[in-house]
């Protein structure tokens, strides 16, 4: 008997958490959905031998070459990372559109996506600018990343750490052969 009622336990944690999990993988979709947009871009450009012009700057100091991205969910990770499509945030966010722009502005500013602008060209997205900040104690940052489709992409990022002063940093990334 003690065998069964083990099994049964056993069973039940098992199967009760892939039940629980495929609930959660269902994702409601309140804005422009920044998230999936990204994934199956990055998903696309894995499956070919894009290469780009990769530009990255500290304070000034720049230095450039031509690369091809092994992960570019990890090179688009702080795109991906600014979806605003979290169910605590349905109604924390101002939409404006019109037929050829969709922003999305922040009602709160301790949220950290601050803002989101979709350039339209025939109701597709052209050109996306995100704003995001932080900001503690120890540390203050501002990033604007910007993708221009099939273009390029660019990663603007100003912060402030306690002890370490103020830094500029820049990543850009120019499409080559798409």
């Amino acid at each position: 008997m003690q065998k069964i009622n083990k099994l049964l336990i056993v069973s039940f944690l098992l199967f009760g958490c892939n039940a629980g999990s495929k609930k959660a993988e269902i994702r409601q979709i309140y804005y422009f959905d920044l998230k999936s947009y990204f994934q199956n871009l990055a998903d696309s450009l894995n499956k070919t031998n894009t290469i780009i012009e990769k530009t990255v700057a500290k304070n000034g100091v720049k230095e450039t070459k031509k690369i091809k991205v092994a992960d570019w969910k990890n090179e688009f990770a702080l795109f991906i990372d600014a979806d605003i499509n979290k169910s605590a945030w349905q109604d924390s966010y101002i939409k404006d559109s019109t037929a050829t722009k969709i922003s999305y502005k922040a009602k709160n500013k301790s949220l950290k996506t601050q803002s989101i602008t979709i350039g339209l060209e025939k109701g597709k997205a052209k050109k996306i600018i995100v704003k995001t900040k932080a900001d503690n104690l120890l540390y203050q940052g501002e990033e604007t990343l910007t993708y221009t489709n099939g273009v390029s992409y660019q990663i603007k990022k100003h912060q402030k750490v306690i002890f370490l002063g103020l830094n500029d940093y820049l990543i850009e990334g120019r499409f080559k052969n798409k």
